[in-house]
């Protein structure tokens, strides 16, 4: 579900009247947030929310903790995991940083990972699914 443009422009109008640098509504369908940029305008984020368990998916790997989530070690390298890959447990699949400090995410368990739901250089919230993974033994 996406909130209307009169929603969104009301949230940019409180943003700015409170001169808050950030704003985040989060709801049990969607998340909104708000960021300033470089320039003083407010940035938009809407992300519908998906479930941490998803039959069709497997299971969740989640965020631990708040932060930037990278698919890669650099923005040059590679990603880590492609959706279809088999990783083994503990196997780095991503990295989320958090007060400048790049955390990599071993893989909870082996698997194949049957999609990915965290974009690349995006905020992420903590318990937030970040892929999808179809254990294996």
């Amino acid at each position: 579900m996406r909130p209307s443009f009169e929603t969104v422009q009301q949230l940019v109008e409180i943003m700015e009247r409170q001169r808050l640098e950030e704003l985040s509504i989060e709801t049990s369908e969607l998340s909104v947030e708000l960021r300033r940029d470089a320039d003083a305008n407010p940035a938009v984020v809407i992300a519908a929310k998906e479930t941490a368990q998803s039959p069709s998916h497997g299971r969740a790997i989640e965020a631990p903790m708040m932060g930037m989530f990278y698919r890669g070690p650099s923005p040059n390298d590679p990603p880590y995991v492609k959706e279809g890959d088999m990783v083994q447990e503990g196997q780095p699949i991503c990295i989320i940083e958090a007060m400048k400090v790049f955390n990599e995410l071993p893989s909870p368990c082996s698997g194949v990972i049957t999609k990915i739901v965290a974009g690349n250089n995006s905020l992420v919230h903590a318990g937030e699914p970040l892929m999808y993974i179809d254990e294996q033994p």
